[in-house]
């Protein structure tokens, strides 16, 4: 367990809080996002169709290309595709507007979702992954209860997402580097 000791550790632990964070906030808010925009809760129904099929896709892509660039790269592409799908969703004024929002959001959280298990293997080994995974994942659940509420309250306050989402999409983007700057720890030889 010397890996929660490392700096690396908690900034992949955060990286994954924070790029979460505004996928919980949109599986709770969606459907009212949308709605403010003007379009029928059917809407809703398609873009989330979209984004999972998407997903599935991209689980796949996120995998194969942890494979072949380092995962803490991978990762800060795949956060960034996520935060700027969702900021679209400030501008989104078509149905093809919020089908764009779909994909890319789709392609973000899918690629990114095998990756953040993955890195911690990459990183700490497989001794002791049970413990890695569930010690790292405390403050992403953490987080996770706070975004949809946050979501809720900046909306309630000023009436519009607007706000929530360029917060959320500035949380996002901090995760994303805090992937990028985790860098594979160097393991200590035991003599």
């Amino acid at each position: 367990m010397e890996a929660i000791k490392t700096p690396v550790f908690w900034f992949i632990a955060f990286g994954h809080g924070f790029t979460s964070m505004i996928i919980l906030a949109m599986f709770s808010h969606l459907g009212l996002m949308i709605k403010d925009l003007g379009f029928p809760i059917t809407t809703t129904g398609q873009v989330v169709s979209v984004y999972i099929f998407v997903a599935l896709i991209f689980q796949l892509v996120g995998g194969y290309v942890g494979d072949h660039l380092p995962k803490n790269i991978a990762l800060f592409i795949f956060s960034t595709i996520q935060a700027l799908a969702v900021l679209i969703l400030i501008v989104a004024h078509s149905f093809w507007a919020l089908m764009l929002f779909g994909v890319m959001f789709g392609m973000g959280f899918g690629g990114r979702n095998p990756l953040t298990v993955a890195i911690r293997g990459d990183y700490f080994g497989r001794n002791s992954f049970g413990k890695i995974l569930g010690i790292s994942t405390v403050p992403m659940n953490v987080l996770l209860l706070i975004s949809p509420l946050m979501a809720g309250w900046i909306k309630d306050e000023t009436g519009s997402y607007n706000i929530a989402i360029l917060i959320l999409a500035g949380f996002n983007m901090l995760g994303g580097i805090m992937f990028l700057i985790s860098k594979k720890p160097v393991r200590k030889k035991h003599s």
